[in-house]
C-alpha cells in the first residue's frame, strides 16, 4: 500500500429511538461549548446582584468594615470567597 492508500469501512448499525436519542444528548453534550470562566472579582454591581441588595447597600457595608474591598485605582472589587463568608456570617 502506498501511504496515500485510504481504506474505507462501512457499517450499518440499527438503534432504537430510544438509543439514538441518548445518543444524540451524549453528542450534544461533547460539543457543547465549556462555560466561560467566572473571575473571582465583581465589582459594586456584581457584588450587588451577588448578595441581591443595591448598589448601596455594599457602600454601606464597606462603611460598616463587614466588606472589604480591594481597589483598582478608584473602582471597588470584592472577592466571591468574601462575599460567601459575610452570607455565611451573617445567616
Amino acid at each position: 500500500m502506498s501511504r496515500d492508500s485510504r481504506i474505507v469501512l462501512a457499517a450499518t448499525l440499527e438503534l432504537t429511538d430510544a438509543q439514538l436519542e441518548q445518543l444524540a444528548d451524549l453528542v450534544a453534550e461533547r460539543l457543547r461549548p465549556a462555560p466561560p470562566e467566572r473571575s473571582p472579582w465583581l465589582d459594586t454591581a456584581g457584588a450587588a446582584d451577588y448578595l441581591a441588595a443595591k448598589p448601596g447597600r455594599i457602600h454601606d457595608l464597606v462603611a460598616l468594615g463587614k466588606l472589604t474591598p480591594r481597589r483598582d485605582g478608584r473602582r471597588l472589587l470584592f472577592a466571591r470567597r468574601d462575599l460567601d463568608a459575610y452570607l455565611e456570617a451573617s445567616a
